[in-house]
């Protein structure tokens, strides 16, 4: 589970791995959770669509039953918090052991999936943070910033991912 605050690269991150499941010959699927209900129907329907079913297919039955590797990415994980323990304990039990899941949000995961023995082997967490001052200047040098300007980008920005950015494109 990969979370942090909004613009500190939580979707890029997710981007990037898509591109290496591309280029590796591995199914994704990639779920901006922002455009659905917060519903078991509405988050499976979004899938049966992403994964190009039949109308009388389940997008569950589907990844059970596939022995081929898949990553399914839910970005902006925060819009689905009633459905946490539905997936949790109901959607992803049901998965194969195949199909990574990686979760997005600007939330830590909640107390459940850490304190549940059963989850604690499998789920990682990745909070992601603002640059550090020399992860910024090297991300200022290579956006060709000229070195004078960097102490007083890094000093209105403070690192954040995406103020870095804009302040670069600028």
């Amino acid at each position: 589970q990969v979370f942090g605050p909004g613009g500190v690269g939580k979707t890029s991150l997710l981007e990037q791995f898509c591109r290496i499941c591309h280029q590796n010959q591995i199914k994704s699927i990639y779920i901006d959770t922002r455009n659905i209900e917060p519903t078991p129907e509405s988050f499976l329907s979004s899938l049966h669509a992403l994964m190009g079913l039949e109308p009388s297919d389940s997008p569950l039955q589907v990844l059970a039953s596939r022995s081929d590797c898949h990553a399914i990415l839910l970005d902006t994980y925060e819009t689905l918090a009633p459905l946490d323990d539905w997936i949790r304990e109901t959607f992803l039990p049901q998965l194969s052991e195949n199909v990574l899941v990686v979760i997005a949000g600007r939330h830590a995961p909640a107390a459940a999936w850490r304190g549940d023995p059963g989850w604690q082997s499998l789920v990682r967490l990745l909070p992601l943070r603002n640059l550090s001052p020399e992860e910024s200047q090297t991300y200022l040098t290579r956006r060709d910033i000229p070195e004078v300007q960097h102490q007083a980008v890094l000093e209105f920005t403070h690192g954040h991912p995406l103020a870095l950015s804009l302040v670069a494109d600028v």
